[in-house]
């Protein structure tokens, strides 16, 4: 199926029974010279994961598992990060308008209902010889699964165990990819800080205590600010330091 939300976006939309993973299907699909805007969809993932190589657990036919497709060359490669950021206020405010609960986000790029994982992102670039090909963002909301492993039940959490009601999955994703394409216009106009804005409005992090863990060494400070590319800016003993991945526990609520 395909449809157009805005004038430059279109999206072409690939349903699967089941995948290994969306971001690894994507990224071969984008090799193959598909279109920007390309969104593959599973009811499925036997191989689905997170940031450092974790394995994402989710039930099949419960969750909404979909990876999209960009070429992103009105961004610079340092850059890129934020295309993170616009993909959890897209999915922030596609769950507050289709479900009615307040969302929060942590930086990076997780989506929490009431202090727990609803949903998270996972951004892989591919590049050629000239350079970045393309980048797929592999999101996946915990929609209706009922029940998650002991090891993560208590950091986990979906939308029926918030609410205790079933939601039609592919409603949430045409609203997350709505606001997404929003988003995007923004960020051609390269208008990072309305963005970025509106991911701070969502997060509790600042001038919270925080532990930051990064290539096998930990740095503690005081969240002090996210950039408008997306750096997280820690206030440690050493003064200001400036961030673009890792890993953030908050060590004071």
């Amino acid at each position: 199926m395909s449809f157009n939300l805005l004038i430059d976006l279109n999206y072409d939309i690939y349903r699967f029974d089941k995948l290994d993973s969306t971001n690894s299907h994507l990224l071969k699909l984008g090799n193959e010279g598909f279109p920007e805007g390309t969104v593959v969809v599973a009811d499925e993932q036997t191989m689905g994961r997170g940031r450092f190589g974790r394995k994402w657990e989710a039930e099949p036919l419960s969750n909404l598992l979909f990876s999209i497709l960009l070429r992103p060359n009105y961004l610079n490669p340092d850059e890129i990060f934020v295309l993170t950021f616009a993909a959890s206020v897209a999915v922030a405010e596609a769950i507050e308008d289709s479900v009615h609960i307040k969302t929060e986000l942590k930086w990076p790029n997780d989506i929490l209902v009431d202090s727990k994982k609803v949903c998270g992102i996972l951004l892989e670039s591919s590049f050629s010889a000239s350079g970045l090909s393309h980048v797929v963002l592999g999101i996946g909301v915990n929609v209706n699964q009922e029940k998650f492993s002991a090891e993560i039940a208590g950091k986990a959490t979906s939308l029926f165990i918030s609410t205790g009601k079933k939601y039609e999955r592919d409603e949430i994703l045409f609203l997350v990819l709505k606001r997404f394409s929003l988003t995007l216009e923004t960020l051609r106009s390269r208008n990072f800080y309305s963005v970025m804005k509106r991911w701070r409005d969502r997060s509790k992090i600042f001038g919270k205590k925080i532990k930051l863990a990064l290539s096998g060494k930990t740095i503690e400070g005081v969240c002090d600010d996210i950039g408008d590319d997306g750096a997280i800016i820690i206030l440690t003993a050493d003064g200001l330091q400036k961030f673009t991945a890792g890993e953030v526990t908050i060590l004071e609520t």
